[in-house]
C-alpha cells in the first residue's frame, strides 16, 4: 500500500481497480484463479519489497511484471471511472 500511494499515479489505481477487483471475486471462486495469481503477485511483492528499502534483493521478475502491467493499468484507467474497492470487504449476498 505504501508503495502504491507514493509511487502510482490515481489513473494507474483506477486502471488496476478495473480488472484487479472482478478477479478478486473469481478468486474466492476458483483455486485456479488463485493458482494463477500467486506467482504473479509474489514476485511484484519481492521487487516492491526492493524498492522500498525493505528487502537487499529485488526480482528480476517482479521488473517485468511491473514493466508491462503498470502501463496496461494506467491505460485502462484514463478510460475508467472510480471502482468500489471496498465491495470487496462486504458480507457476501
Amino acid at each position: 500500500m505504501a508503495f502504491t500511494f507514493k509511487n502510482l499515479s490515481p489513473t494507474t489505481v483506477r486502471g488496476y481497480h478495473v480488472w484487479a477487483i472482478p478477479y478478486v471475486c473469481l478468486m474466492r471462486k476458483s483455486q485456479l484463479a488463485e493458482k494463477l495469481m500467486f506467482p504473479i503477485a509474489k514476485y511484484r511483492a519481492q521487487e516492491l519489497a526492493y524498492q522500498m528499502g525493505v528487502v537487499e534483493k529485488g526480482s528480476w521478475r517482479g521488473k517485468l511484471i511491473r514493466l508491462v502491467l503498470e502501463p496496461i493499468c494506467w491505460a485502462l484507467g484514463v478510460f475508467a471511472t472510480e471502482q468500489n474497492w471496498e465491495s470487496l470487504w462486504q458480507p457476501a449476498k
